[in-house]
């Protein structure tokens, strides 16, 4: 079983710390908008209640960044056989997911801004039955398992076709 690349973490906790920020800035910057602007009377009476709440939604939000990724990075693997993907990740519940190569449709390669600093990719593999990601893995990782898989369908597809050429 392969695990995914250590700045996985990273990786998480700098998307996690971006969403923390963003929904501590709108929370009080509405807060304020009702209180200062509209002058909303409950929000006002209230306002040591609501400002808890976003403090303690906020301390959630920490744990989850310091805590959670950790965990996770420790809970995924994934392997790839001759005939199938085979992943493993929860940290509550775990879910195995086995890919059969044959179903597969389609693989995109996916980078965005953080995972591009890290060197980092996710590979989403689609099939009729839906989507399917292996996250934070090295960027030339990915592209050798696109290879590998684009070369296993041409495989199996090629096999297929022999097969049922005389039907």
């Amino acid at each position: 079983m392969n695990k995914l690349h250590k700045n996985a973490i990273k990786s998480w906790m700098i998307s996690r710390f971006i969403g923390t920020i963003l929904f501590l800035a709108i929370s009080l910057i509405v807060f304020y908008i009702m209180t200062s602007k509209f002058e909303i009377r409950w929000v006002i009476e209230n306002a040591n209640y609501i400002l808890f709440a976003i403090g303690i939604i906020g301390l959630l939000c920490i744990i989850d960044i310091t805590v959670n990724p950790i965990i996770e990075y420790k809970t995924w693997v994934y392997e790839l056989t001759n005939d199938k993907i085979d992943f493993t990740k929860g940290i509550f519940i775990k879910k195995r997911t086995i890919v059969p190569i044959i179903k597969i449709e389609h693989i995109k390669i996916n980078k965005g801004p953080i995972n591009s600093k890290l060197g980092l990719a996710n590979i989403e593999i689609f099939t009729a039955g839906g989507a399917h990601e292996i996250p934070n893995i090295e960027v030339k990782v990915a592209e050798d398992i696109c290879e590998y898989l684009n070369n296993k369908i041409k495989e199996k597809v090629k096999e297929f076709n022999e097969k049922n050429r005389n039907l």
